[in-house]
């Protein structure tokens, strides 16, 4: 629903937009229309004139119980008793369920139909992988005859008529197809045919057409991958692990490290190779309503990633991983910031060998990027240092290269991934080699945390009295809030001598906060100390713009319970006045242009709601009226199960902490 909401708000300023950009119809030479027909048409995939009925075609989707509609323009090319296949305007094709449609509209070509699609359609701007904006209607119109119709729906701004761009916008939107044909769907022949469309020469130049080409070549070797040649479920690896000396256990793992199958979970956000496998695909599992992001004891398999993780292979073992560094195949998983974004990164095999040598020896011997763009001998060079230096320590013990690493690592990614390890292996010599080492790193000065702030929070969490003197030392950079929020921490923790100094430096950090960066990470501190100063500056996050934006987030909802817990007047009435400043004239100015529309202030019913209910019944609420209905119930809820819970009797304020991380906040496409 967040998401939803989000995506909503963030439609209706795309159209405002849209229609501050819409002028008259659009006016072209007729060479260059003619020029740009003809190449709109070996761009397109697809044999416009073969199509046949615009349509109109509209769908509801039920999400909790608030009925959403989307509606798009497009011809159907194929019927079925549960779908119908659609190609819309701007060239995407997909599979729509019957159940959902509520309307098909075959559409007149006369001006209203245009006018409709010009008001309707998003046409300059590229927005939910839209990238060829409408080209393909301008096409069929133009394969029609309606000339003066397909002219006026080219876009207004040269920008998006330049040969390049609407190459690149094709390139974009068949790149995305080929994705996710090989990777979501499985389906290497559909793979296949939007890749050797890519690979035509009318796209040379499309940023992605190397690695389509390249992955042509693949899938065309490969026809069995997820068919014979598979991954095994738990109880056949189990099986097939008896048959195995350890040596063949390692290769079939890492022979089918390539079938890794990674859908990033939403966006913006990325994968990981640790994620779960599965024997069908996304598609497939979406269909049965699977999630593929949780275990399934039906149709889950292993991960060979986190196999060859599990056996703890020595530096010998590790050397039989190198050569797969050389090999310059792809795996079924790529990840994007946005999907409105064409920047696709699709991910290597060699990418994950990489990241698992890395994880065993605790050092990064590669750049992926500089890697990649390497000639096969400089590779084979490169491959070359990491085996003389697995030689080279293979009698070390793993916490032996663990110390060694720390003591010699020039960079911090080598640093920080070796004292990961150390934290692991509960490493003892790991808090004096960072005494030793806290000025030898100072980042970029972009690191969220700090490098320097890294450091100081192991030793806040893992430290003692010993290093008092030694963090005492690092409390001298004001400019680095990270090293003074975690020093500060510790004094207070461990130096009753420094209590006060810690207590005011704490709240000098916090004080220049916005209540989801420092604040969380000292709630607890705060809270678990008999100190009425520090109580009150605990409750301080609920005065910053930033927590009160997510307080219905479950993570922070997380320090809304725990300050209830601890019977904080401050928090109760924050909250109870949130619910009292509700009324017909708030609510209706709140959801005057969308009745669905999430404002701040439904935030924080939100935040009382989940202190009700597993699920709050706030979205149930279909109209305005409902809503301050809803509210003031939840309002005088609250007040009475708060008034219980402080009298020490029995009530239903729902304050158990939830199992929840932290969220990441700043996550982008990206190669290391």
């Amino acid at each position: 629903m967040r998401f939803l909401n989000t995506l909503r708000y963030f439609l209706l300023i795309v159209s405002l937009t849209v229609a501050f950009y819409k002028v008259s119809a659009q006016s072209i030479d007729e060479n260059t229309y003619q020029h740009k027909m003809q190449l709109i048409d070996s761009l397109s995939i697809y044999k416009m004139s073969n199509y046949d009925t615009l349509c109109h075609v509209t769908i509801s989707e039920n999400f909790h119980g608030t009925v959403y509609k989307e509606a798009y323009y497009g011809w159907i090319s194929q019927r079925t008793e549960e779908h119908i296949l659609f190609l819309n305007i701007n060239g995407k094709k997909s599979e729509i369920e019957k159940k959902k449609i509520t309307e098909i509209k075959p559409l007149p070509l006369n001006q209203e139909t245009i006018d409709s699609i010009k008001n309707g359609n998003r046409s300059d701007f590229m927005l939910g992988g839209d990238f060829a904006l409408n080209y393909e209607l301008v096409l069929w119109l133009y394969k029609k005859g309606k000339l003066d119709y397909s002219k006026q729906l080219l876009p207004e701004k040269p920008y998006f008529l330049a040969d390049t761009n609407i190459r690149n916008g094709f390139g974009a939107l068949y790149y995305d197809a080929m994705l996710s044909a090989y990777s979501y769907e499985r389906d290497y022949p559909a793979a296949i045919v939007f890749g050797e469309h890519l690979a035509h020469s009318v796209f040379n130049g499309y940023e992605y057409q190397k690695d389509a080409i390249a992955l042509i070549r693949q899938l065309k070797d490969n026809p069995e991958d997820f068919k014979t040649f598979r991954l095994p479920d738990s109880l056949e690896w189990i099986t097939l692990k008896q048959k195995l000396i350890r040596k063949e256990q390692i290769l079939y793992l890492a022979d089918r490290l390539r079938l890794l199958n990674c859908i990033q979970p939403g966006q913006p956000a990325g994968i990981s190779y640790d994620m779960y496998q599965y024997s069908i695909s996304y598609k497939d599992a979406a269909k049965l309503g699977i999630s593929y992001w949780e275990p399934n004891a039906k149709y889950g398999v292993i991960n060979p990633l986190i196999e060859l993780w599990r056996m703890k292979l020595s530096l010998n073992e590790t050397e039989l991983l190198l050569p797969y560094l050389l090999t310059d195949k792809y795996i079924p998983s790529y990840n994007y910031h946005r999907d409105f974004m064409p920047e696709r990164n699709l991910h290597r095999l060699s990418w994950v060998v990489e990241s698992l040598i890395t994880a065993i020896t605790n050092k990064h011997f590669l750049d992926r990027l500089n890697f990649d763009s390497l000639s096969p001998a400089q590779k084979e060079a490169e491959v070359d240092k990491i085996k003389k230096w697995c030689d080279d320590n293979a009698t070390l013990s793993p916490a032996a290269i663990t110390v060694k690493n720390l003591k010699e690592a020039n960079n911090w990614g080598d640093f920080h991934t070796a004292m990961q390890t150390a934290i692991e292996q509960k490493n003892d010599s790991l808090l004096s080699i960072i005494v030793r080492r806290f000025n030898d790193f100072h980042g970029t000065g972009y690191e969220w945390p700090s490098v320097r702030g890294t450091m100081a929070q192991v030793m806040y969490e893992l430290g003692n009295e010993r290093y008092i003197a030694a963090v005492k030392k690092w409390d001298n950079d004001p400019t680095d809030k990270w090293v003074n929020l975690w020093t500060s921490m510790f004094l207070i923790k461990y130096d009753k001598n420094s209590y006060e100094q810690g207590m005011t430096e704490l709240a000098s950090v916090l004080k220049q906060c916005d209540g989801v960066s420092y604040y969380p990470h000292a709630m607890d501190l705060l809270l678990s100390l008999n100190d009425p100063k520090a109580f009150k500056l605990a409750e301080g996050i609920l005065d910053k713009d930033g927590f009160q934006r997510q307080i219905y987030w479950d993570y922070y909802e997380n320090f809304v319970r725990k300050l209830l817990w601890a019977k904080s007047e401050y928090t109760f009435k924050f909250l109870a006045a949130k619910l009292d400043a509700y009324n017909a004239v708030e609510i209706n100015n709140s959801h005057k242009d969308d009745d669905h529309m999430f404002t701040q202030n439904d935030s924080f019913v939100e935040a009382v709601d989940q202190l009700k209910n597993e699920k709050p019944g706030y979205y149930n609420a279909t109209t305005n009226a409902d809503k301050l209905a809803y509210i003031q119930n939840l309002d005088k809820w609250f007040k009475i199960q708060y008034a219980l819970f402080k009298d020490g009797k029995a009530n239903e304020l729902r304050l158990n902490v939830k199992p929840v991380n932290a969220p990441v906040w700043s996550i982008d496409t990206y190669r290391r």
